[in-house]
Order: structure tokens, then sequence, then C-alpha cells
């Protein structure tokens, strides 16, 4: 098999659990994932795979051992939507945090949310199936302004769909005196569509302060059917959540 030159090599993601530190890699026009237990490298170089590689350590008899699989990953299984795009072939143009970047999509700024790692999946199924249930009801209510950013395609890699391109809505987190506004709007995805939004902190309303178009929720990872209890909970949590100062759940953006 043919070397391939650093430039085709790229590391995507990575993260260190426990025992193991795993990396997302682009190779060329695949990407791959490479898992490698804690002490194998020194800590410097688990954290900054990309430098230069300290020496692995070994076993006892001086060997190293190497695991290759051929398994499939898991991949989300709500495929609803009839446009799938390879996650590789978008530029990202800013990052917000892990697994979610700004990207051009034709010329378009988007949002890309994937699952780095199969962990993962369950939360980007998730939110797969409620952005299913939102264009929906935007179909049956075309008239209605939009409760979420549309949903633009699927992503995929390698082939299989590990996340979702999103429409980018402009606005700023909400506050306060965006009560009304939120509460209207968390009332209809409740009603209408039977959902429990399940994260409602105030960097998940967007508020369009320049057109005035309104008020949009991002972030279903956490939605759930509707339950009578859970729906009056979260909207007697909105005034605090909306006057709250510790950034939780605040993503801001990174150049």
């Amino acid at each position: 098999m043919a070397m391939l030159p650093k430039s085709d090599m790229e590391i995507l993601s990575q993260e260190i659990i426990h025992e193991d530190g795993h990396y997302r890699l682009r190779t060329g026009l695949r990407v791959r994932y490479l898992t490698i237990s804690v002490g194998t490298l020194d800590d410097d170089t688990m954290c900054r795979p990309y430098s230069q590689p300290s020496r692995p350590s070994r076993l006892a008899n001086g060997s190293l051992t190497s695991v290759i699989s051929m398994d499939p990953l898991p991949e989300i299984r709500t495929a609803w939507h009839e446009q799938h795009v390879d996650v590789l072939t978008l530029k990202s143009t800013g990052r917000f945090r892990s697994g979610v970047h700004e990207v051009q999509y034709d010329d378009v700024p988007a949002i890309d949310k994937i699952a780095c790692f199969e962990w993962e999946i369950r939360r980007i199924e998730r939110e797969t199936w409620a952005y299913s249930l939102l264009a929906d009801d935007h179909s049956q209510n075309p008239n209605e302004s939009p409760i979420a950013p549309k949903l633009l395609a699927h992503l995929t890699e390698n082939g299989r769909i590990m996340g979702l391109l999103l429409e980018k809505v402009d606005g700023e987190s909400a506050c306060i005196n965006d009560l009304d506004h939120c509460e209207t709007l968390l009332r209809r995805l409740h009603h209408d569509l039977g959902l429990i939004h399940g994260d409602v902190n105030r960097y998940n309303f967007l508020v369009d302060r320049v057109s005035g178009s309104g008020v949009r929720l991002v972030d279903f990872e956490h939605a759930e059917d509707i339950n009578e209890s859970l729906a009056r909970d979260e909207l007697l949590s909105l005034p605090a959540e909306l006057t709250e100062e510790t950034r939780r759940g605040a993503t801001g953006e990174l150049k």
C-alpha cells in the first residue's frame, strides 16, 4: 500500500477518554478512526498527535500490539431528507465547538453538526428525528414562522449518515426581555409538534434583532415526545434560563 504524503492526512477530531485516545483522521478522500491506549505515547503527543511523535512504549519483548477492524461504524437510521452531502466536500469557515462548524454550502454559509465518534451517534439521531417533525410541521403550515433552522441535508462520511447540515440563522442569544416570544415559540413546539426541547438554555434561542424575523430554537439533541409534566416544567424554567449568566450552553465561535 502506497504511503500518503503528510499533506493528504489531517486530524479532524480527537478526544481522550479514560484509558484511550480517540482520533478521527482524514486520509486522502476517506476518513479513518484510530484508538491509541494511554501510555503508548507521552502525554504531549497524545494531546497533539500532529506533532512529531515520541517513541511508542513497547511490550517487554519489544513488540507493539495493533488491531485493524473493518466492522461498519454506527450510523443515523432516521434518514428522511432527499439530499445527502459528503462532509469532506464542505469548506469549514469557523468552529463553534467539537462537531459543530460553520461551512460553505453552495456558496452560502451553513452549519454542519456531526457525530465525531460513535458514542455521539445517539444524540445526533435524536436531533435528526426532531428535525423530521419540524420539517413536516412547516410544510403543513408554510405561512407560520419556522420554529427552527431548516435542515438542508444529511451529512455522510464514507457513505454512512453521521450528521446534519443546517441553515445558518443569524441572531443573538435570548434575554429576559424576550420571555414572551420564547414562551410562545416553546408552546408551539409542545402543542403543535408534541415535542419537549430538553435544553432551553438562553443560547438555544436565537433572536433576530436586525430584521425582526423572530426567534428560532436550536440544538434538539435532548428532544423527546411530549409529557405534560415535563412541558410545564420546561415553560416554568424559562425566566431563570433567560437570566442566568454562567454561559452554560454558550458556543463561542472560534475562527
